[in-house]
């Protein structure tokens, strides 16, 4: 069974199997020696096929469950787990059970990784990043250095692949000082695909000045020792690079190159479509709409067959739709429609950012109203076409499932709406929250922190949650544990275990909350903008503050104000 990846995630499994499985550093090689780690992997190296080796592995495994041989045995289940894709966890769970009381080098810690790989593959980011703490908890704890920072380094590409891509560059820029620091782990895959993550970071948050000199540095390391599948990464982010900073020709010819070496190595045709996508934009600004609609073709092509979809990728379809309603071609307009609306429904990582472009860009009854009136036109243009039965009666079909899919989602968004009104009735009148310091200090045996210093520290975030200074001024871990007068490290803890959940959730959360009761009760607020809303409260853009706002509510602040005014 072949596996099928993401972009991001086709650099995470990537990263986690070629380096941490395989790619075994020196001294947990001497401590496996002796207790057969080398020797069942020289053996499974020497079988041409995965047959063979899968035969070979559970012959070994026997043989260590007869001596009760418990590495022998988590050393077989491991390396099944990687073979056998039919049956998934199952040599993983198996490992964990074996092994989670041990405290060998390479185990439990890569039994609560594969799990996270599978979470992660099934687009489970939570789940999949807790396993990897658990991971790195054991690794760590077992010794395995190595091995504790390569975890560490996927947890920064989660949190990238998330958005959260200042957390995600420190954690890349700890991981590159490191491999530095400590050259005997230092290995030119490693490396290159370090300074790919923080590429692709910079890249999208915009820093392009720092995107520039790890491209620089990239291209020049993966040429240096033939790393020819990450060089093709480093130019297709030239070619971003040059489209960004309007340089549009020699964007193309960037992106070009790097499409022609790309497509030996990209599997999914993800990174095709991504270079596709801005060959695409930049003959746009060169005035060659003809040449760009061409491109954005191959890129609705490649989401089509593979729907994976890169979230910036998702525009593709304005341009399309945009040019067959100037052809008057109504077939290629219900085409792209349905297309887009279909990718939205996918799941993937990117399913929130998708949701949220479309109802921005196509309000219900609009593009239900739209499709009517197009298959009514073509109905009118094809009516003595045999086709034509059969097509209005697919597109019936269609608008029915729509008409019930938006009549579920308003009905539940309505919910969301009253329930969000009676919790805020209720903390009005000052009925207690969830969360309070009274009915958290139990917790205090869960970390490795004073008593004294959990209540104190509480009592001050309870201080800060009431005085809203949240809304008035941005912080970090850092800085808002200076204002309180503790470290980062106890306020990070005390945060995850007292709140449930971290600091920038917790904020957000803050922030949230403060909107709702704000909007709640000053009408003059809600003829604001979402964008000035959003910088009242404490957020830089209204991007994140709707995120935040649906991720804490279940609606968009667009909804929650409408409803309002509408009561």
């Amino acid at each position: 069974m072949i596996k099928k990846y993401t972009f991001l995630g086709y650099l995470l499994i990537l990263f986690v199997y070629a380096n941490q499985v395989y790619g075994q550093n020196e001294k947990e090689d001497k401590n496996q020696n002796d207790l057969g780690y080398n020797q069942l992997k020289a053996l499974i190296a020497n079988q041409k096929t995965d047959s063979l080796k899968v035969k070979t592995l559970q012959s070994y495994l026997s043989e260590s469950k007869s001596r009760a041989d418990t590495l022998g045995m988590a050393n077989a289940y491991f390396f099944l787990e990687l073979l056998v894709t039919e049956v998934k966890l199952q040599y993983a769970d198996s490992l964990i059970e074996i092994t989670k009381d041990k405290k060998y080098m390479n185990y439990p810690a890569k039994g609560y990784l594969l799990q996270g790989n599978r979470q992660y593959e099934l687009g489970n980011y939570k789940e999949a990043l807790e396993l990897y703490l658990i991971a790195s908890e054991a690794a760590k704890k077992n010794g395995n250095q190595y091995l504790y920072r390569s975890i560490k380094f996927n947890i920064g590409l989660l949190k990238n692949n998330a958005g959260e891509r200042e957390e995600a560059q420190t954690i890349f820029l700890e991981h590159l000082n490191f491999l530095d620091q400590n050259p005997k782990f230092k290995s030119p895959s490693d490396y290159n695909r370090v300074l790919f993550a923080l590429t692709d970071s910079y890249v999208y948050s915009n820093q392009f000045s720092k995107a520039k000199s790890y491209i620089d540095q990239g291209i020049r390391q993966t040429l240096k020792v033939n790393d020819t599948s990450i060089y093709s990464h480093f130019v297709m982010y030239s070619g971003m690079y040059e489209y960004f900073s309007k340089n549009y020709k020699t964007a193309i010819d960037s992106l070009e190159k790097g499409k022609d070496i790309i497509k030996d190595f990209d599997e999914v045709n993800t990174r095709m479509a991504i270079c596709d996508y801005y060959i695409a934009r930049s003959y746009r600004a060169l005035g060659n709409n003809e040449s760009s609609i061409s491109y954005f073709k191959n890129v609705d092509h490649i989401l089509k067959k593979t729907e994976d979809v890169i979230p910036e990728l998702i525009d593709t379809y304005d341009y399309l739709i945009a040019d067959s309603k100037s052809k008057n071609d109504l077939e290629k307009q219900i085409e792209y429609i349905n297309t887009l609306l279909r990718l939205d429904s996918i799941r993937h990582a990117n399913q929130i950012y998708l949701t949220k472009n479309i109802n921005e860009r196509y309000d219900t009854a609009e593009l239900i109203a739209e499709k009517e009136k197009l298959i009514n036109e073509l109905q009118e243009e094809t009516f003595l076409k045999e086709e034509t039965i059969a097509v209005l009666i697919l597109f019936l079909i269609t608008l029915v499932i729509l008409v019930v899919y938006f009549f579920y989602r308003s009905y539940a968004n309505k919910r969301r709406f009253l329930n969000l009104l009676e919790e805020q009735k209720n903390k009005d009148q000052g009925q207690p929250e969830f969360n309070t310091i009274s009915n958290t200090i139990s917790k205090k045996e869960e970390i490795d922190i004073p008593e004294e210093v959990i209540a104190t520290v509480l009592k001050k975030l309870h201080g800060f949650e009431e005085s809203v200074r949240f809304s008035k001024k941005q912080y970090t871990l850092n800085s808002l544990a200076k204002e309180l007068q503790t470290n980062s490290a106890y306020l990070s803890k005390i945060i995850n275990v007292h709140k449930n959940m971290n600091f920038a959730n917790y904020l957000n959360n803050l922030r949230v909350d403060f909107a709702v009761g704000e909007l709640t009760t000053d009408k003059a607020l809600r003829s604001y903008t979402i964008k000035a809303i959003a910088e009242e409260v404490g957020f830089k853009n209204a991007q994140s503050f709707s995120s935040a706002f649906h991720k804490r509510t279940g609606i968009y602040p667009s909804y929650f104000i409408k409803q309002l005014n509408n009561g």
